[in-house]
Formats: structure tokens, C-alpha cells, sequence
């Protein structure tokens, strides 16, 4: 019930904070010290996305984007930052193949402070 009243309120705030900002070109690519990102294969088709936190406030918000053989970069989810010191996001792969791209974009009031990405080929 948590994440949900949480995801809630982080679509009502982004749809806020985000109504009048044009998205970044895909070809945005900030390595951040502050953050690092693993994208593993898992059992069943799924992949797993796991990456640190940075320095958290209230306002701090993770996109998780998915990006299929170099195609525009989608947002497939969003967490709001609890103060945890790592977060997990799986993703069904659903029959894609090719090579598949996860960045986790992170915000704090609406200003990208980190994007950390990986790649993934799947034959």
C-alpha cells in the first residue's frame, strides 16, 4: 500500500513539476560518481536493475528508462527516494531482443542531478 500512495503522489508531483519542461535528448549520458548502476539477466525473462543512491531529500525522484536496439528512451517507472542506501526495479523482457539500455535518471525539485546507465544485448 506504501509504494502505491507513494507512486501516487510522486505521478501527482512530477505532473506538476514537469508541465512545462521539455524532456532531454537520449543522447544525455552524465556519469555520476555518486551513483552506480547494475543491470543483471535473471531467471524467467526478467532483468534486474539495482543502483546507490545519491545524497536524498524530499524531493528526489528516480525515472527508470528503458531504451530497445537504440530507440528513444522510455520512463517504465518511478521511485520516489526513501533514504535507503540502494534500490531494485525488475523488468519483463517479454520475448525483446537485441540490445536494451536502463538509465536511472535521478532528480531532486524537478533538476536532473545524475544519469547512470548500462547496456544489455539479449539474443
Amino acid at each position: 500500500m506504501k509504494h502505491i500512495i507513494t507512486l501516487a503522489a510522486t505521478l501527482f508531483i512530477l505532473a506538476v513539476s514537469f508541465a512545462d519542461v521539455k524532456p532531454y535528448k537520449t543522447s544525455l549520458k552524465i556519469k555520476s560518481e555518486n551513483t552506480s548502476l547494475k543491470v543483471s539477466l535473471q531467471a524467467a525473462g526478467k532483468v534486474s536493475i539495482v543502483w546507490t543512491a545519491v545524497e536524498e531529500s524530499t524531493t528526489t525522484v528516480y525515472k527508470i528508462q528503458k531504451s530497445v536496439n537504440g530507440a528513444e528512451f522510455k520512463t517504465i517507472a518511478l521511485l520516489m527516494g526513501e533514504s535507503n542506501p540502494s534500490y531494485t526495479f525488475k523488468d519483463k523482457l517479454n520475448g525483446v531482443s537485441g540490445t536494451i539500455e536502463y538509465r536511472v535518471v535521478t532528480t531532486d525539485n524537478s533538476v536532473v542531478v545524475s544519469t547512470s546507465s548500462q547496456n544489455v544485448v539479449i539474443f
